[in-house]
């Protein structure tokens, strides 16, 4: 095993440090992903009581800086377990741990995720955080059986070309699911992250419900709360229906049976676009992201004011109407000049309907509004005098 001294690099990140060659940089540390990591230290040293042991599992860990941050700075951590199937991966992950004095807390393991997860059916974790290069779908069903009953599932999904809707047939063939090429993809993207993990846990007798997600440059992330029992597996099945989009007047409907979709749009007689099984739950938990706002003056970032300026953002859309829309799009639609975000909520709230800003979209918008009464709008607007 190599020694510090030839790793050529070194990083600080949160609590953690990590040295690498710039040729391991490349490949197992992306500091793009710092808000990520940010983000999942914050949740859980907000989510879980200080009294509870947390033991965490890291099963695509590359340079270790995640697993390192969790026993870093989540103070009720007990335990995390890393693991890495890529040789260079774990050499690197161990000279983490060692860099930081952590060696009684993590530990550094060389196997496939799927394997460690089904190893530890008996000797569950309180927190298994899927961070996979592409789709973390084939690890879900290991994960599941891993996490304990009330435990955290979080999962990270950079395959955003399927669940955007840009790839449909790679989506079907990863998560089942038939996605439609939308404005609002980012959502989309999350929500069919979660119907997804929804369908697996069905199988097996398990509930999910989403404590909270985003979705920032080029991935979406959940975190799912895991329930043991056919009930909370039903109660989550029930949540999941399908979106009815027109691409030609921006109208959107969710529905829980097929039933109820139309092949043209009632209001413009477009044809529409059909996606799902997707989730149409809630995809953030009120409580946990006031709790993630209280918490995050104590964390160490140097992304600080973006995770505060997403978290307020987040606060403001949690049980607004889903399926955001962008003020770009409306515009082009609806063949009017522009109109700023600001403008667009102003007009929107004037006339009774419910407007919140997205962290999705920094032009986006969640509304109760129809589509036809947006545009309405946004066409009086700009036709006064």
């Amino acid at each position: 095993m190599r020694t510090h001294s030839d790793f050529e690099t070194a990083v600080e990140e949160g609590k953690a440090r990590v040295r690498f060659s710039p040729q391991t940089a490349r490949v197992f540390y992306n500091p793009k992903m710092s808000l990520n990591r940010d983000l999942a230290v914050l949740f859980a040293s907000s989510y879980f009581p200080n009294s509870l042991e947390l033991r965490v599992c890291d099963p695509t860990t590359a340079s270790g800086v995640r697993a390192a941050r969790y026993a870093l700075e989540v103070p009720n951590v007990a335990k995390v377990i890393a693991a890495d199937r890529h040789p260079d991966a774990v050499e690197l992950a161990s000279q983490t741990v060692l860099l930081n004095g952590l060696e009684g807390r993590v530990s550094v393991v060389a196997s496939d995720a799927n394997l460690l997860l089904l190893n530890h059916v008996n000797e569950r974790f309180n927190i298994v955080d899927l961070d996979p290069f592409g789709s973390p779908a084939p690890f879900f069903e290991s994960s599941l059986r891993a996490t304990t009953d009330g435990g955290i599932l979080a999962a990270t999904a950079t395959d955003m070309g399927p669940l955007s809707g840009a790839r449909a047939a790679a989506c079907v063939r990863k998560y089942g699911v038939r996605s439609v090429r939308t404005e609002f993809e980012k959502e989309m993207a999350v929500r069919i992250l979660a119907g997804c993990l929804v369908t697996i846990a069905g199988r097996l007798e398990l509930g999910i419900s989403i404590k909270f997600s985003h979705a920032t440059d080029h991935y979406a992330r959940l975190y799912a709360f895991v329930t043991k029992g056919r009930k909370a597996a039903n109660e989550s099945s029930a949540k999941l229906g399908f979106i009815q989009y027109c691409p030609t007047c921006l109208a959107r409907q969710a529905t829980y049976s097929l039933d109820s979709i139309t092949i043209n749009c009632e209001f413009c007689s477009g044809k529409t676009r059909i996606g799902g099984p997707i989730w149409l739950g809630s995809l953030w938990d009120s409580s946990t992201v006031e709790s993630m706002i209280q918490h995050t003056p104590t964390l160490r970032s140097s992304r600080l004011s973006e995770i505060q300026k997403a978290l307020a953002c987040i606060k403001e859309e949690t049980d607004s109407p889903p399926f955001y829309y962008t003020t770009g799009v409306v515009a082009k639609i609806t063949k009017a000049k522009p109109v700023s975000l600001n403008r667009v909520l102003n007009i929107l709230k004037q006339e009774g309907f419910i407007a919140s800003r997205t962290h999705f979209n920094p032009t986006g918008f969640h509304t109760n509004a129809p589509a036809n009464e947006i545009a309405r709008l946004l066409r009086d607007t700009w036709n006064k005098p």
